[in-house]
């Protein structure tokens, strides 16, 4: 991954340690090897979200523990620059109003854990990352080889023609 190290990729997971969610969560992070925190809830994120001012943060939750105390959380997150993603869980009630005033905060809304992959793809894209993926595709990109010209130019060779 590139970037400066004092600014490397620390995401914050909020829920219960062990569930399925979390665990996921952290999998899916170490796949980008990012700094993760776990928090049981918004208070303790909000927490991590002052001890880290000059990290590059995101958070990734269910909605509804981050949408607790009416969406207090968001707006500190918004305050820091930090973005956020939560996981709807289908069988929760959830008021339309609610999720209406998270996405006025820039919350990024999941149906299923597997799109928060695209939440880290486009966040650490947009800060001048390289995604998970990306390490292998640049050794076989076509605009990374070089010519034959090229190389010699390199090794100080002259060319043939």
């Amino acid at each position: 991954m590139t970037g400066d190290a004092r600014v490397y990729p620390r995401i914050i997971v909020v829920g219960e340690r062990r569930s399925r969610f979390v665990t996921e969560t952290i999998r899916l992070a170490d796949e980008y090897d990012l700094v993760v925190t776990p928090c049981d809830d918004i208070y303790s994120a909000a927490t991590e979200l002052g001890r880290h001012p000059d990290r590059f943060l995101m958070v990734v939750g269910q909605f509804r523990q981050l949408a607790r105390g009416k969406c207090c959380f968001f707006s500190l997150a918004r305050r820091n620059g930090v973005h956020c993603c939560c996981l709807l869980d289908r069988e929760a009630d959830v008021e339309r109003n609610q999720i209406l005033a998270v996405a006025r905060f820039g919350v990024r809304l999941v149906g299923e854990p597997a799109d928060i992959r695209s939440f880290l793809n486009e966040r650490l894209a947009a800060a001048g990352y390289r995604g998970a993926d990306a390490d292998g595709e640049d050794l076989f990109s076509e605009k990374f080889r070089a010519s034959e010209e090229e190389i010699r130019a390199l090794l100080g060779q002259e060319s043939d023609g």
